[in-house]
This record gives structure tokens, sequence and C-alpha cells, in this order.
């Protein structure tokens, strides 16, 4: 989550998140472009996501741009969602390899160019939840946060340090006594 770009955490966002946001890390950075960077760096995939393919995407962007029905998701990949208004922004957009879109099953109305992004990122979850069945959900979690390169690393605090600008809000409420 880019903290420059996105509302604090606080009870009504854990309202809206139906809870989620307390049994979970969420974690922040001030940098988004650069921690995706350097996640690309360490292997990951760094997938956006655009509204429907138009011109405008398709000039602006030497990024690929996939359907998520057609997307393998078969490794680490880091999945980065924008915002209602403007989607991600040029810096966020030009960190990513891959652009994913959902298609419409049909033609939209004009002026109704995409989905709105809760509606978007459950639509990309399934399709993720679909293809990795079996593999489990501690090693994906592990793979997030480990540095490859520091094999040492084992507490979470630890994962969190490695990453400047990376911050997990829970694991502050923990120390913090909440």
């Amino acid at each position: 989550m880019g903290k420059p770009c996105s509302c604090p955490l606080t009870p009504v966002v854990s309202k809206a998140s139906a809870g989620a946001m307390e049994v979970m890390d969420v974690f922040s950075t001030d940098d988004l472009a650069g921690f995706l960077q350097a996640r690309a760096r360490q292997g990951w995939l760094v997938a956006g996501t655009v509204g429907c393919p138009g011109p405008e995407i398709a000039l602006s962007s030497k990024i690929p741009v996939t359907r998520c029905l057609d997307f393998l998701w078969d490794r680490p990949t880091l999945l980065v969602l924008g915002n209602e208004g403007s989607g991600l922004s040029r810096a966020v957009q030009a960190s990513c390899q891959l652009l994913l879109t959902i298609l419409p099953g049909r033609q939209l109305p004009p002026g109704l160019e995409s989905l709105n992004v809760s509606v978007a990122a459950g639509i990309l979850l399934h399709s993720i939840c679909s293809q990795r069945k079996g593999f489990p959900v501690e090693r994906r979690r592990e793979q997030l946060l480990h540095d490859p390169q520091d094999p040492s690393a084992s507490s979470e605090a630890a994962r969190v340090a490695q990453h400047p600008g990376l911050s997990s809000g829970s694991e502050k409420k923990r120390q913090d006594g909440g």
C-alpha cells in the first residue's frame, strides 16, 4: 500500500474491510515504485492493472497488456491496483512488467471504462485462487515477506526491517501494545 495515495488505516477502513484488516498484516511504503522495482530484481513478477485497453493505454505504454483470464498465475506475483479515478501513477505503472485487464462480457456504455476497484480486486483474486489451489498459504506469505538474498531473516520484524520504507501496520500496533 503506498502511503501518499492511500487513506490511513482507521476504524472506518477496518469496517469497510469487513474486519479483514484485523486478522492480516497490512504493509505500507513511502516509495511504492522503488519497492516494486526491488521485488522485480528479486524475481517477482510485478503486474499492474488497467481498465479496458484502449488506444490511450496502448500508445502510452510499452508494457504488455494481458487479459486476466489469459494470465497464468504460476510464480510469485505482486498485483498492483490503482485508484478508481486515475488508476496507477505513471511511476508505478512504469515499475510493472505486465498490465492486466478484465474485459467486460459486453460493450460498456460510453464513459464507463472500468470496474470499481474492489470488484476488480475480487475478480483478480478469484482468478488467482482458482489457478493456485494446492500452493500452501504459509509458503505464499513467507515468499512475500522473505528476502531470498537473506535466508537468516526469520522474524516478521527482521523481514520488515530488511526493506527500507516498508512497515507493517499490525506490527506497529503490536509493538504499541494495541
